[in-house]
């Protein structure tokens, strides 16, 4: 981007902040939309729009209009893939829980619940 685009060091530090705000925005939001819309779904959505949101950046050229392009397409992404990634590994977490638990029980404490 700085070279190709001619973009100022400090036009591609704003683009990348808001690929942070939105990546924060994604991990703060992700248990809402997974209240509202489920699980499957917003993994779905984080899986289809996280490259789709890369496609500016081919058609980007240099400008102040594609510099705020793709700093809103980096924080589309980046909210996406943050949204369903947390998203992925809570219902991970959650599903496996309590496999993980079974298996740090000792034989005596799994033979003392079946009693």
């Amino acid at each position: 981007m700085l070279t190709t685009l001619g973009t100022s060091p400090t036009a591609f530090g704003v683009i990348m902040g808001a690929g942070g705000v939105g990546s924060l925005a994604g991990a703060l939001f992700a248990s809402r939309f997974t209240d509202r819309f489920g699980v499957g779904p917003v993994i779905i959505a984080g899986f289809a729009v996280s490259p789709l949101a890369q496609v500016p950046l081919l058609l980007a050229g240099p400008g102040h209009g594609w510099q705020i392009v793709l700093a809103a397409a980096l924080a589309v992404q980046l909210f996406w893939a943050t949204a369903a990634g947390v998203t992925q590994r809570t219902f991970s977490w959650g599903t496996s829980d309590l496999s993980h638990r079974v298996s740090l029980w000792t034989v005596n404490d799994a033979l003392a619940v079946r009693c």
